[in-house]
C-alpha cells in the first residue's frame, strides 16, 4: 500500500521542482552569460596552481595573474606568428591546385566506362559553375555575410577578453568568493561542499593544464615532423592533429584520415613514415605524459563527442573549442557529487551511533549522582530505566536500520558509480 505524502512533503517537492525550472529558465534566457561564468572558473583552475607557485616566492596574487596571462598570450602568439606564413602559403596552394585536381577527376569520371562514375560526374557541378554562382550572387547577401563573419570574431574576441576578466577577478579574491557561497548551504554541509568543490577544482585544473600542454607539445612534433619529411599541407596537418587528438581513444584514428588521400600524391614511405611520427606522439602523450599531469581527470568520448556538437549548435567554432573543458568539468562534478553523497550517508550513520554512545555515557554519570533520598532515588532510577529502555531500542533500531541502508546503498553506489564511470576515461 502506497502511504500518501504530507502536505509538508509535497510543498518541498513543488518548491524543489520550481526552482529547478526557474534555473532551467534562467541558464536558457542567459546562456552566453553562464557560459562564460564557467569557463572563467575553468581557466581559474587550470592557473590556480601556478599562481600559487609563484606566491610562494612573495610575488603578490595581482601580479602572478597579470605574469601568467602574459606567458599563455605569449604562446598563442608565438604559434600564430610561427605557425600563420606557412599555414597561409598551404591555403593559398591548395586554393590553386585543388580545383584543377577536381575538374581533372570530375572529366575522367564523365568519360569512364563505370555507370556509376559517370552518374555521380553528371550531377556534380564543375569549378567554373561554382564560381559563376558566386560571383552571380547579390550583392547584399555577401556583403551580409562579411558583416556575420565580421561581428562573429568580434565576438569571440568580446567572449575571450571577458573570459580573462571574470578569471583575474575570480582569483584575486576566491577565498571570499568561496566563503560567500558556503554562507548559502547549511552548517552541517559546508565542509562537504567545500571540500567536494575544492577537488573538483583541482582535478579540472589538472585535466586542462594536461589538455593544453599535450595540445602545445602534438602540433610541435608533428609539425616538425612533417616539415623534415616534407610533406605537403603539413602545418594544417599538425594543427588538425593538435586538436583531434584532444579527443579520447579516437584522436589518433582521427588524427590518420587526412593521410589517406595524400597516399595518391604523395610516396608510399613519406605516408608511413608519417602514420608512424602520429602513432608514437599519440602513445607519447596518452601513455606518458598524460597520467603524469591529468591526475587521474579525464573525459569520455562518447561525452566529448555529445559536447562537441552541442556546443558547436549553440556557439559555433568557439564552442567547439570549450567544449571539451565543460565536458571533463561535467564529469567530474558528476564523480564528485556520487563520492560526496556516500561520504555523506557515511558521516550520518557514524555521528548517531556516537549520539547513542553519548546519551548512554550521560545515563551514567546521572546514575552515579543519583540523591541519597530512597524516594527520590526510586522516581529517578525508574526515569532513567525508561529512557535505558528508549536508548536501547533506539539503538537496535538503528543498528537494523543501518544493515538495510548498506545493502540499498550498495546497490544505489554501485548504479551511480557506473552511471559516473560511463564518462571516465579508460586506460
Amino acid at each position: 500500500m502506497i502511504k500518501p505524502m504530507s502536505l509538508p512533503r509535497i510543498a518541498g517537492y513543488t518548491a524543489a521542482v520550481l526552482a529547478t525550472l526557474t534555473i532551467l529558465f534562467v541558464v536558457y534566457r542567459l546562456g552566453q552569460v553562464v557560459l562564460l561564468f564557467v569557463l572563467s572558473i575553468i581557466v581559474a583552475a587550470a592557473l590556480r596552481r601556478g599562481i600559487l607557485a609563484l606566491e610562494r616566492y612573495h610575488v603578490p596574487r595581482g601580479l602572478a595573474i597579470l605574469l601568467w596571462y602574459v606567458v599563455v598570450i605569449g604562446i598563442i602568439a608565438g604559434g600564430i606568428t610561427l605557425l600563420g606564413p606557412p599555414l597561409q602559403n598551404e591555403l593559398r596552394y591548395a586554393s590553386d591546385t585543388l580545383p584543377r585536381r577536381y575538374d581533372t577527376l570530375l572529366g575522367s569520371w564523365k568519360t569512364s566506362g563505370l555507370a556509376w562514375q559517370q552518374a555521380i560526374a553528371r550531377r556534380l557541378p564543375t569549378t567554373a559553375a561554382l564560381l559563376s554562382g558566386v560571383s552571380h550572387s547579390d550583392p547584399a547577401t555577401i556583403g551580409f555575410g562579411l558583416i556575420g563573419l565580421t561581428s562573429g570574431i568580434v565576438g569571440v574576441v568580446i567572449d575571450l577578453v571577458a573570459i580573462l576578466s571574470l578569471t583575474f577577478y575570480w582569483l584575486a579574491d576566491q577565498e571570499r568568493f568561496e566563503r560567500l557561497w558556503l554562507t548559502l548551504l547549511p552548517v552541517q554541509q559546508r565542509s562537504i561542499a567545500r571540500a567536494t568543490w575544492r577537488d573538483t577544482e583541482t582535478q579540472v585544473g589538472a585535466f586542462v593544464r594536461s589538455e593544453a600542454i599535450q595540445f602545445v607539445l602534438t602540433i610541435g612534433i608533428l609539425w616538425l615532423g612533417f616539415q623534415l619529411l616534407g610533406l605537403r599541407y603539413a602545418t594544417f596537418l599538425a594543427l588538425y592533429a593538435g586538436f583531434a587528438q584532444l579527443i579520447p581513444w579516437i584522436g589518433v584514428p582521427l588524427t590518420l584520415l587526412p593521410l589517406l588521400p595524400l597516399a595518391f600524391t604523395t610516396p608510399i614511405s613519406v605516408i608511413v613514415l608519417a602514420a608512424g611520427i602520429v602513432i608514437v606522439t599519440g602513445l607519447l602523450m596518452d601513455r606518458i605524459l598524460e597520467p603524469r599531469l591529468s591526475e587521474g581527470a579525464g573525459a569520455h568520448p562518447i561525452l566529448v563527442i555529445v559536447a562537441l556538437l552541442i556546443m558547436a549548435q549553440a556557439s559555433g567554432l568557439f564552442g567547439m573549442i570549450v567544449a571539451l573543458p565543460i565536458a571533463a568539468t561535467f564529469q567530474i562534478v558528476l564523480s564528485s557529487v556520487v563520492r560526496a553523497n556516500s561520504a555523506a550517508r557515511d558521516t550520518s550513520s557514524d555521528q548517531e551511533a556516537a549520539q547513542v554512545q553519548e546519551l548512554r555515557a550521560q545515563i551514567t554519570r546521572l546514575h552515579a549522582g543519583l540523591p541519597p533520598d530512597p524516594e527520590q532515588r526510586l522516581a529517578l532510577e525508574g526515569m532513567l530505566g525508561r529512557l535505558e529502555g528508549m536508548v536501547a531500542k533506539t539503538e537496535t533500531l538503528i543498528h537494523e536500520r543501518t544493515l538495510v541502508t548498506e545493502r540499498t546503498r550498495r546497490r544505489e553506489r554501485g548504479q551511480l558509480v557506473r552511471g559516473a564511470s560511463i564518462f571516465e576515461r579508460r586506460p
